[in-house]
């Protein structure tokens, strides 16, 4: 086949468009799925969206979370308790959060981990609307809320209009300080692990603060009703799609070995090594992969371009890039030793 005037083997080609299509379908998928993390996180207002809701009578301070906090840390790996609190220009929570490892789109800075979140500091992570209201002072940041001087840790939000854009998230000891022990609070982390942390609190608050939580078994969810879960459903879809190029690619790197048998044998016969002649298979196959995921990236910004809800970050590329690579490599060896077997059969 000739191209520019200049032969280019077939079975290049082959590759070329393969590598080309499954990097725009790599770069696609991985940019919906942060984009349905963060739908989701918007959608329950950063709730993961089977969260338990409890609430706590008696008590006179911030104090008497302190043991509890102390025995859920030691003992739990992912958890996060929020204080919602009415306020009618904002949507505002404090958080105490541990091993939470939720993808919150971060404008700058930083997200809450559990130092930032159960401390004596009065600290803020605000949505992207509130970020004129912050003021410069010695070096740091502060966005004054209810009368007191909150450290910015960081600006989250999106490049459309979301919930979390107007979210103002608090260090939890600084919101019990606002609304009181005795307040509604928000349990979450992963579904199986909430029966479990939810005792864990009944057990450990102090007297003379109680728990009132539903600590009941969940009812059991029907297999079908499972498996058409609309989260289920995309990453099913997300993994058949990827398995199906996965395949062709298998195949097209098949065809494109035996077309280059030919030049196998010439070059034993020259006395290549078995380790040259695998680098130079390599070097060659590297770079029409790097080639096909360059122009899957080309067509995927002329994507981006005509199609603003899509979004294209620099984290997505590397993602995809990475995939590529981890995908080509595994399928360079499969196919190699397979094709190797053939020929020596």
């Amino acid at each position: 086949m000739k191209i520019a005037g200049k032969k280019i083997p077939r079975g290049n080609v082959l590759l070329f468009f393969s590598f080309t299509a499954i990097s725009l379908c790599l770069l696609l998928i991985v940019s919906a799925i942060r984009a349905e993390k963060v739908n989701r996180l918007n959608k329950y207002t950063m709730y993961s969206g089977h969260q338990k809701g409890f609430s706590v009578s008696g008590g006179d301070g911030v104090e008497q979370w302190e043991p509890v906090i102390s025995e859920l840390a030691s003992k739990n790996e992912h958890f996060t308790l929020y204080v919602p609190m009415e306020d009618p220009g904002m949507i505002v929570k404090g958080i105490c959060t541990r091993g939470d490892d939720r993808e919150v789109p971060m404008l700058w800075g930083e997200y809450f981990d559990f130092y930032t979140s159960w401390t004596d500091t009065p600290r803020a992570v605000l949505g992207s609307e509130y970020e004129k209201d912050i003021v410069e002072r010695d070096g740091k940041k502060y966005f004054r809320f209810n009368e007191t001087d909150f450290e910015v840790l960081g600006i989250m939000g999106t490049q459309d209009e979301s919930r979390i854009n107007q979210m103002l998230l608090i260090d939890f000891k600084s919101a019990v300080r606002i609304t009181g022990v005795e307040t509604n609070y928000v349990l979450d982390g992963e579904k199986s692990d909430l029966l479990e942390i939810g005792q864990q609190i009944y057990d450990n608050i102090p007297f003379p603060s109680n728990v009132i939580i539903t600590l009941e078994e969940s009812d059991s969810v029907p297999f079908v009703e499972q498996f058409l879960a609309p989260d289920v459903i995309l990453d099913t879809m997300y993994a058949m799609i990827l398995i199906s190029f996965s395949l062709s690619t298998v195949l097209v790197t098949l065809i494109w070995l035996r077309f280059r048998r030919q030049l196998f044998f010439a070059w034993q016969l020259c006395g290549y090594e078995r380790r040259s002649e695998q680098l130079e298979i390599s070097k060659r196959f590297y770079l029409i992969t790097g080639a096909g995921f360059g122009t899957g990236l080309i067509l995927m910004s002329v994507i981006v371009r005509a199609v603003p809800e899509i979004h294209l970050v620099f984290r997505d590329v590397f993602g995809a890039l990475a995939i590529t690579v981890g995908l080509g490599t595994m399928i360079l060896f499969f196919c190699y030793f397979l094709d190797r077997r053939k020929a020596r059969g």
